[in-house]
């Protein structure tokens, strides 16, 4: 008999964020960290049908904290009840409301391998970064 070797399931993580680009950079980031992303979803109103007709619980969520159709607050608080581990983002200047104020929170300007290492932080298991050989790095440098 063979071991299985399938790989490993990709974890489920909802991406709720409004702004095309950022949505955009976000999805390929975290697809190429090894998720499976639910979204993203740009409005507070999709996010919570969404989460209505979930099967499997995600193993994190992304979630802006103002979103198309206004402050995030009612998907935070469905996700919190959930329990899905959260990362909030956001504009520079934004807060997290109180209750929420100890989940992570990165402001913009930030960059993709900020939020993988962030949501690896959340003890998601995101395949491993890629280790690039001193060799190979030096040749890329040099061309």
């Amino acid at each position: 008999m063979f071991p299985d070797a399938s790989p490993p399931a990709r974890p489920l993580i909802l991406l709720a964020e409004a702004e095309p680009f950022r949505a955009d950079y976000l999805r390929h980031a975290l697809h190429d960290a090894g998720a499976q992303l639910l979204g993203p979803v740009r409005a507070v109103v999709e996010g919570l049908a969404l989460l209505a007709n979930l099967r499997e619980r995600p193993a994190a969520a992304i979630v802006n904290l103002r979103l198309g159709d206004g402050a995030a607050l009612p998907l935070l608080d469905s996700l919190e009840d959930m329990a899905v581990p959260l990362l909030l983002i956001g504009e520079a200047g934004m807060t997290p409301p109180p209750h929420l104020a100890a989940r992570p929170c990165l402001l913009s300007p930030f960059a993709s391998y900020q939020i993988v290492a962030a949501v690896r932080a959340l003890s998601v298991p995101l395949a491993p970064p890629l280790r690039v050989s001193p060799a190979l790095a030096e040749g890329v440098r040099h061309g």
